[in-house]
């Protein structure tokens, strides 16, 4: 079989292996699909601080089981499924108390690990997720994203909140759909690019606005009135949308870090002691969000119309990453196909 390695910044290469054997205790995955994410493209460009190369990169996975250990029950052959990514330890204390996203020995397949760029994997049952038979392969690579939104917006206190979520990329807008999905008040996405918040639209996001010149705290105003927002979400991980979050933060209010930032931020501690604003960070999901993520894409509530902004062979992966840096605004998310079912 092939996969995909990075091998250092800006060089991806394939190597031939042989397809996998699996124990008693394992499936065997055939891979369809991949989606490509912000954090594989910092690994592309070497600005991933978490890894080393080389690696297989891939986390996002839309696959099919073709074989299943001896003592494998839960799962079966033919059966379409979604990967949770994260390698844990189970027995610190965030893994005790289920949050198990931040175990203190976390790693990621795809990042810390080989990943799913390729044609076959081994893994155990325990990171999988069924899927309904008749759900398309590529949307199945949009779980491991929508799970990101569904977590982000559960470690606020979203219920009939105003949320304002900064950024209307991919996650941005996956955030902004399962705020809605979750039963927030009222939803605002932000971005500086109109392509993004006229998709945002289309996907059925109550309220959409471009920044540039009004910025943030405004535009909050402007869609919220006096009460303003309950929660501000970054997604952007810039330096100025966290400035401006901290700007359009009202007393009281939440801010959540979801967008994986490079580099360290100065932080105005007087303004949020002084107006008891809480600044939440997020990683990733837990298996619940998994799940709704799932359920939120069978059941339609989360628009995905649109989503799959370009498709590439697997033979022309390195192609993909390429495109993305040369067209940024015009990639919601890029999948790779790498074999067929």
């Amino acid at each position: 079989m092939k996969k995909a390695i990075f091998t250092a910044p800006f060089k991806i290469g394939f190597q031939e292996t042989e397809i996998p054997s699996i124990s008693d205790d394992e499936v065997l995955l055939k891979v369809i699909s991949i989606g490509i994410c912000g954090s594989d493209i910092q690994m592309y460009h070497g600005r991933h601080k978490y890894m080393t190369y080389p690696v297989v990169p891939g986390h996002e996975v839309g696959s099919v089981i073709v074989k299943v250990g001896a003592n494998v029950t839960d799962f079966q052959v033919g059966e379409r499924v979604s990967v949770e990514p994260q390698i844990t330890c189970g027995h610190c204390y965030p893994c005790s108390i289920g949050r198990f996203n931040v175990c203190e020995s976390l790693k990621v397949k795809g990042v810390h690990a080989d990943g799913f760029a390729a044609e076959y994997a081994a893994i155990e049952p325990r990171f999988l997720h069924h899927c309904p038979g008749n759900m398309d392969f590529d949307l199945i690579t949009l779980v491991e994203p929508l799970a990101v939104g569904v977590g982000s917006v559960k470690r606020s206190h979203y219920e009939g909140a105003n949320i304002a979520i900064i950024g209307a990329g991919t996650i941005g807008n996956l955030v902004a759909q399962s705020a809605q999905a979750l039963g927030a008040g009222s939803v605002l996405v932000t971005d500086f690019v109109d392509g993004r918040l006229d998709f945002a639209k289309a996907c059925g996001i109550q309220h959409c606005a471009n920044t540039r010149d009004i910025g943030l705290k405004q535009a909050i105003e402007n869609t919220f009135g006096e009460r303003k927002a309950d929660v501000i979400i970054d997604c952007a991980a810039t330096r100025g949308s966290f400035m401006s979050a901290m700007e359009a933060s009202r007393p009281s209010s939440e801010i959540v870090i979801t967008g994986n930032y490079k580099e360290p931020m100065e932080l105005e501690v007087p303004r949020i002691q002084r107006r008891e604003v809480s600044v939440i960070g997020h990683m990733m999901y837990v298996r619940e969000d998994f799940a709704d993520a799932i359920r939120f894409l069978s059941e339609g509530k989360v628009k995905t119309a649109g989503f799959i902004s370009q498709r590439f062979p697997f033979d022309d992966f390195d192609k993909a990453f390429a495109f993305i840096d040369e067209h940024p605004n015009d990639v919601m998310k890029a999948v790779v196909n790498i074999g067929t079912y």
